[in-house]
C-alpha cells in the first residue's frame, strides 16, 4: 500500500512536470514580436498625418496561429487524472501555467482559453470533492488567472480591471455550477433515504396492524373456548369436544393466514404469490361461526345489493368488522351484537353494536381502535367509536369506494358467487315486496334483523 501512493505520487509529479514543459515549449511562439513598417506615401489621419510621408510605424504581433494558441488549453487532458485524485494539486498547476503565459505577455485569447478549460475541471472538482476542497481549488484557478492579467496585462493597462471582473466572474460561475449541483444531487440521495425510511416505517406498521387483527380475534375465540372446555370436560363431555374443535378449526384458520402474511414478507421477484385471497367482507360467515362458538351471536344485516369492492377497502371493512367483533367477545359480556354493512352509491358503511356492559378495548393494549382508525384514515374513510346511548358499545365506518360501484372490480369466486346469489334474489321478489331507499337521518345504532 505504502509503495503504492508513493508511486501515485511520482507518476502525478511526472504529469505536472510534463504539462509545464508543454506549456514552455509553446512559450516562444506565444511572444510578442516588434515590426517596423515603411510608409513611403505616409499614413493619413481625421486629424492629420498618423506617419508623415516616408516614415515607419511600430506594429506588435505574434507568431503564433489559432492551434498554437490553443495548445496550452488542450494540454491539459494530460492533467486529468488529477482530477480525481488530487484537485489541489490540479490546481496548482494550472495557476502556475497562467502565470507563466502571462510573464511572456500572451495574447489575451489564449490565457481565455486555458482558463475557460480550468473553469470546466473546476466544476468537476466541485461536483466530486467536498466544499472545502472545491473552494481552495476555485482559489488556486482563480488567483493564478488574477496574477496573469494584473502582472501582464495583454494589450492596453486600461483594460486590466475588466480582464480581472471576468476572470472572477468564470471561475465562481464555473464553482457555483459545480457546488449546487453536487448539493441537490445530495438532497436527492437523503429524500430517496428518507422515503425508504418511511417506506419501511409504513410496512412495518401495516404487518403489525395485519398481526393484530388476525392474531388478536383467533386468540381471544381460542382463549373463550379453552376456558369453557376446561370447565365443562368432567361434567359435558359433548361440550368440551365443540369447544375443541372449535379451538382447532380457529387456529387452522390463523396459520393459514400466517403462512400467507409470512410468504408475502420473504418472497422475492422469482418466488410464487400465495394463492390465498385476501379476507373481505364474502368471509364474513366464517367469523360469524367461530364467534358464535365462543358464546356470542353476531347478527349480520345487509341493506343493498352487495358488490364486489376493491381489494384495499374490502380488506379493511372486514378487519373492522373482526376488531369489532372480537373486543364485543373480550371485553362487553354481551351474548348478541350486530353488524350492519350498507351499500351506498360510492361507499360502503358497516356499523357494530352491541348491548353490554363493558368498555370497548378495556384492560387492554388499547391497539384495536388505534388500528380500525388508522385502516379507515388509509382509504380517507370516517371512523367513529364510543359507548352507546342506552348501554353497549358502537363503531361505524365509512369507507369511500374509489370510482363508485360502476367500477368492476376483480373479485375472488366466492365474492362473485355472492354477488350473482343476491342479484337473482332480488330479480325473484316481487316489486310489492322490495324495500323502498328512504333517507334516514341518523344510523340505527342497533338495527333490526333483516334476512
Amino acid at each position: 500500500m505504502e509503495k503504492t501512493r508513493r508511486g501515485l505520487w511520482v507518476v502525478d509529479g511526472l504529469l505536472v512536470a510534463g504539462y509545464l514543459g508543454l506549456i514552455a515549449l509553446t512559450m516562444p511562439y506565444l511572444r510578442q514580436f516588434n515590426r517596423y513598417n515603411y510608409y513611403p506615401a505616409g499614413l493619413p489621419g481625421p486629424d492629420g498625418w498618423i506617419v508623415q510621408p516616408g516614415g515607419y510605424l511600430l506594429q506588435q504581433n505574434y507568431q503564433a496561429n489559432g492551434w498554437q494558441r490553443a495548445l496550452p488549453a488542450l494540454c491539459i487532458v494530460v492533467l486529468l487524472p488529477l482530477v480525481r485524485r488530487r484537485p489541489l494539486f490540479f490546481a496548482s498547476a494550472l495557476g502556475a501555467a497562467q502565470v507563466l503565459l502571462g510573464t511572456e505577455y500572451s495574447p489575451a485569447d489564449t490565457r481565455y482559453t486555458l482558463l475557460v478549460a480550468a473553469d470546466f475541471c473546476l466544476v468537476a472538482i466541485a461536483l466530486a470533492w467536498p466544499r472545502r476542497t472545491s473552494i481552495k481549488a476555485a482559489g488556486l484557478i482563480l488567483a493564478g488567472g488574477v496574477s496573469s492579467f494584473a502582472a501582464f496585462t495583454p494589450g492596453s493597462a486600461q483594460l486590466m480591471p475588466t480582464h480581472v471582473v471576468v476572470v472572477t466572474l468564470l471561475t465562481m460561475v464555473a464553482w457555483l455550477l459545480g457546488s449546487s449541483t453536487r448539493e441537490r444531487r445530495a438532497g436527492a440521495i437523503r429524500q430517496r433515504a428518507d422515503a425508504a425510511v418511511q417506506a419501511v416505517a409504513i410496512e412495518r406498521l401495516r404487518i403489525a396492524r395485519e398481526l393484530h387483527d388476525m392474531i388478536a380475534h383467533s386468540i381471544g375465540i381460542i382463549a373463550i373456548q379453552a376456558g369453557m372446555g376446561n370447565r365443562v370436560i368432567g361434567t359435558q363431555p359433548a361440550e368440551a369436544r365443540k369447544a375443541l374443535q372449535a379451538i382447532e378449526d380457529t387456529s387452522r384458520d390463523t396459520l393459514s393466514q400466517l403462512r400467507r402474511t409470512l410468504t408475502a414478507l420473504r418472497r422475492d421477484e422469482n418466488a410464487e404469490t400465495p394463492s390465498d385471497p385476501a379476507p373481505g367482507l364474502a368471509d364474513l360467515d366464517q367469523l360469524v361461526a367461530s364467534t358464535k362458538h365462543a358464546g356470542v351471536l353476531a347478527i349480520v344485516e345487509n341493506i343493498g345489493m352487495p358488490r364486489p369492492l376493491p381489494g384495499e377497502v374490502d380488506l379493511a371493512a372486514y378487519r373492522i368488522v373482526q376488531e369489532s367483533v372480537t373486543n364485543v367477545v373480550r371485553h362487553s359480556g354481551a351474548r348478541t351484537c350486530r353488524v350492519r354493512i350498507e351499500y351506498q352509491d360510492s361507499a360502503v358503511a358497516i356499523t357494530v353494536s352491541d348491548d353490554g356492559h363493558g368498555v370497548l378495548g378495556s384492560g387492554g393494549t388499547g391497539f384495536g381502535l388505534v388500528g380500525m382508525r388508522e385502516r379507515v384514515s388509509l382509504v380517507h374513510g370516517t371512523f367513529t367509536a364510543g359507548p352507546r346511548y342506552g348501554g353497549g358499545f358502537l363503531v361505524s365506518a365509512t369507507l369511500p369506494v374509489p370510482g363508485g360501484f360502476g367500477t368492476v372490480y376483480s373479485g375472488s369466486a366466492k365474492e362473485k358467487a355472492t354477488v350473482e346469489k343476491a342479484a337473482v334474489e332480488t330479480e325473484q321478489q316481487p316489486d310489492i315486496d322490495r324495500p323502498i331507499p328512504r333517507a334516514l337521518p341518523t344510523p340505527d345504532p342497533n338495527p333490526a334483523v333483516t334476512q
